[in-house]
Formats: C-alpha cells, structure tokens, sequence
C-alpha cells in the first residue's frame, strides 16, 4: 500500500534560528496545499493523523505542537497533554461571552493559548489577558502597522511570534520589534509528512458518542462498545502508551486505557473522532473479528488450568484482524503500538497459550477441527463441549452486538 499525505508540519524558530515548536497543517490526501472546507474536520484529522497515525515524537521531536481550533474544539479540547498542545484561536472565532469561558477553561487545564493572526479590537481586553501569545501577520501589515500593534499589547506578558517572515532584512526587522518566535518561507517552508490513515468505524463512534452524553454511563458499558472496534482499540492504546502521557507501566487493555483516561478525556477523544468523519467497515470482517475476540476470551476465562486474562484474550482478537482492515503486514501495524512480548508473539507466531488459543479461533472459523490440539485443550480444562459451547456464545454475542451498532 502506498503512503498518504497525512499532514504537514512548519517550523517555528526562536530568535537564534533554533527550532522552537512546530505547527502542524491540514492537508488532503496526496495533496501539498492545505485545502480546507471544513474545520473541524480538517483540525480533528491533523490531531488524529498526528497523534495515533504516527509516532508523534518522530514528527514533534519533542516540541510542543501549535493546532488551529476551530470554535467547536475550544468547547472538546482533544484529550492529549496540555504542555505539549499551543491551542490557536483564530481569527474568525466570533469573540463572545462563552469563547471567553472556554479559553478560560483551557487556560485553568493547563493549555498555551495562542492567537492567530490578531489584529486588535476593542474590548478584547480578557482574550487577551488569557494568552500567552500572540501571532502577528507581517506580511499582510505594514512595518506601521505592526508596530502600533506591538504597542497596545505592551501592557500585557506576551510572547510575540513573527508570522510570513519571507527574508532576511524582515527577519531583523521583527527582532528589532521584539518579536521572539518566527515562522515563514524564509525560515522553513511547511514540510509533508506521510503514513498509512487509520480508518475507525463510524457506527461505533456514533454508539460512543451516545453512550457518553448519557451521565450515567460507567466504564463497562463504554469499554463493551470500544472493544467492537479494533481499529479503535489499535488508536487508543496508542494514544494511552504514547510519550504523551508519561504512564509508568505499559497499558495492554481498553479497560485500563479507560482507568488511566477518565471519563472526560473518553469523552473528548470520541468527539474528535466523530468529526473526522471516518468511513465504516466491511461487515462481514467486522464479524469475524468481533467473533474471534468473543471467543478468545471466553476460553481464556474458562481455561482454568492456564492463568489467563480474558480480557488480553479479548485484545489479541481484535489486534489479529488489523491486518485485512488496514492492508498492512501484521508486524508492520505491532511496530507502530505498544503490545507485551507475550501478545505480539501470540499474534505473529501463535506462540505460547495466547496463541495456541488465537489459534483455535482461527480453526473454528475454517471448520477445521482436525488442526485443533485436542490434548493441550483438555489439559488447560476446555473439553470439545465446552468449546463448542463457546464458540456459538460468541457468534450470539457478535449477533447482539452487531445489531446494536446498526
């Protein structure tokens, strides 16, 4: 499969031409310019490209990111450390009492507040007061015009970032301005980054959705919709194993991803995905992989001679169909997250008793029962009944499950 254009990145420079941050562009699909109609959609791409498409360290190299917000976004923040996000107002975003509320709110989460190619209004005293930077067009402003700006901005603790610097002597002039971070073309022209897109399936993000605007849902019921998709099982444990979020143990499971998140980042993340507006799936595969991790985990559970925890059983079906969804080596996908030894070598190598069980589904699904090691079953307490038993369990439950999606 080839590579897609998944976003592009600029540069922005301190005053002594070091690499300071990096604002992250929209861009469409095999295209080079930005090409925005919808913002929302355009600005929840980026942040999903960036943040669960992609190694995000390989594109930040550990500099905080500059993302435009559309006015949706500024009321559902995605769900990513603050220190590592300069949240851009732009300049279109009507300036009223709850934009105000909502930047105070982002400001009290931690995040940095930028505004983007300002140019002064009266009574926007309090959104400035709630900045910590402002971007300033210098291409579009005369040297006059800029300079008048500077001066009503004086009063306040801001940092002044010089965008469309195109040469050298502009480039001296805003130093001379007071300006400390630079963007432009003389500088660095917007870089193309490119990766395989990760599609979720949108009737279960439109299920999460719902579940979520519900304040009585718990924990168990939104980890029962997550593990529908095992695309969007593959984008959270990214997203909770990243550097992002500094966790001192690795997470393997939805319901620890849930645990380590809480409720309001869920809730964040799947209104992201929403915008996206991302295709749906072949139902016939969406199927066999909800039946193969239904099973799995059900031997795990009733494997009582093993030790097993269905849950990670649960995960390692889902994980093991990733490769007909996304047209990708299976070892290449296991690269791009952060799996155990033990569930990697179950998945590529059908190693160990996670495998050996992976390996059973996959039997079941071929009708192949001779392949079965009926020996090893028995010895891990699963008689041919049993199995069987839990094998149309699974089908039923996919059934249910499936219908409730629809």
């Amino acid at each position: 499969m080839t590579s897609s254009t998944l976003l592009a990145r600029q540069a922005i420079y301190d005053t002594h031409l070091r690499v300071h941050a990096y604002e992250l562009l929209f861009r469409a699909h095999q295209d080079e310019t930005a090409n925005v109609i919808d913002g929302d959609h355009a600005t929840s791409t980026v942040l999903l490209n960036a943040f669960t498409a992609l190694s995000v360290e390989e594109i930040l190299e550990g500099r905080p990111a500059f993302v435009n917000f559309t006015r949706n976004l500024l009321d559902n923040p995605p769900p990513i450390d603050a220190s590592r996000l300069v949240v851009e107002v732009l300049e279109n975003i009507t300036i009223d009492a709850p934009t105000i509320a909502a930047l105070r709110s982002l400001k009290q989460e931690g995040y940095t507040i930028a505004l983007d190619d300002y140019v002064y209004c009266e009574g926007h005293e309090e959104l400035i007061a709630l900045a910590d930077l402002v971007k300033v067009d210098v291409l579009a402003n005369s040297m006059e015009q800029v300079r008048a700006l500077l001066q009503r901005l004086k009063p306040y603790n801001l940092v002044l970032l010089a965008e469309k610097v195109e040469t050298q002597e502009m480039f001296e002039a805003c130093k001379q301005l007071g300006f400390k971070l630079f963007q432009g073309y003389f500088l660095a022209r917007p870089q193309v980054v490119k990766g395989r897109v990760l599609k979720s399936d949108q009737r279960t993000v439109l299920q999460l959705i719902s579940t979520l605007r519900n304040p009585e849902a718990d924990f168990h019921e939104i980890e029962q919709i997550i593990q529908t998709d095992s695309v969007l099982t593959l984008k959270m444990l990214r997203l909770v194993n990243s550097a992002l979020f500094q966790q001192r143990r690795e997470i393997t499971s939805i319901r620890q991803a849930l645990t380590f998140l809480g409720i309001n980042k869920i809730r964040s993340w799947v209104h992201l995905l929403s915008l996206s507006k991302l295709e749906n799936k072949p139902a016939d595969l969406f199927t066999t992989t909800l039946v193969r991790a239904r099973f799995g985990q059900l031997l795990a559970e009733q494997a009582v001679n093993a030790g097993l925890q269905g849950d990670s059983q649960f995960t390692i079906g889902l994980l093991s169909t990733l490769d007909a969804f996304l047209g990708m080596e299976l070892t290449e996908i296991l690269d791009s997250i952060t799996v155990s030894d033990d569930m990697r070598q179950a998945l590529v190598g059908k190693a160990g008793i996670t495998g050996l069980l992976l390996e059973v589904a996959l039997a079941y699904e071929r009708a192949e029962f001779d392949a079965i090691d009926w020996q090893r079953m028995r010895d891990l307490g699963l008689d041919p009944q049993k199995i069987q038993q839990a094998y149309l369990d699974s089908l039923h439950w996919a059934d249910e499950n499936l219908q409730l999606l629809k």
